[in-house]
């Protein structure tokens, strides 16, 4: 087997968040990390701490998901205003629920992700590990200690397909 470039479909099942304060039209929004060229950027640690995880989960390649390359440019467009829900807090005494803005996919959004895999993952276990990743932990800008988000459903990994110039 040799390293095999691919990429994955991913459907977000619950919404993933942005986490990144910054000042629209003078209101608070969480963003997505984005690159120099504006595209949203998921860091290959994230994806790294989640695989290492679910590879303990399946007890499968757990010496060599930390080498699979990831690729931090997510392909897919987030909507720019989603309300999260703050519960209300000591601080407010008539318990008035209150809401931050987000950046973020919706359920039911669909992202691409590319990947390098190393020697010795194939597709079908990759696409397991990512699966577990999908139901357990999610991928998400923005965590909460009580709440997952950015569960997915792994809707298929496939060679990656590249432009030629020829």
């Amino acid at each position: 087997m040799v390293m095999q470039e691919v990429t994955a479909r991913l459907r977000f099942s619950r919404e993933c968040l942005g986490a990144a304060k910054r000042k629209r039209a003078g209101q608070t929004v969480f963003c997505m990390p984005r690159d120099a060229g504006g595209r949203v950027m998921f860091l290959p640690s994230w994806w790294r701490g989640r695989l290492h995880y679910a590879a303990t989960v399946a007890n499968k390649c757990q010496d060599i998901v930390h080498a699979i390359d990831w690729d931090p440019v997510v392909d897919g467009n987030p909507r720019h205003s989603w309300k999260r829900v703050v519960v209300a807090g000591r601080d407010d005494p008539k318990g008035r629920e209150r809401y931050a803005m987000h950046e973020a996919f919706p359920p039911g959004a669909v992202i691409g992700v590319n990947a390098v895999l190393p020697d010795g993952l194939s597709v079908d276990v990759f696409s397991e590990l990512m699966e577990i990743v999908g139901t357990y932990r999610g991928i998400s800008p923005f965590q909460h200690v009580d709440e997952t988000f950015g569960t997915f459903e792994v809707l298929s990994v496939q060679p990656a397909a590249r432009a030629r110039n020829d």
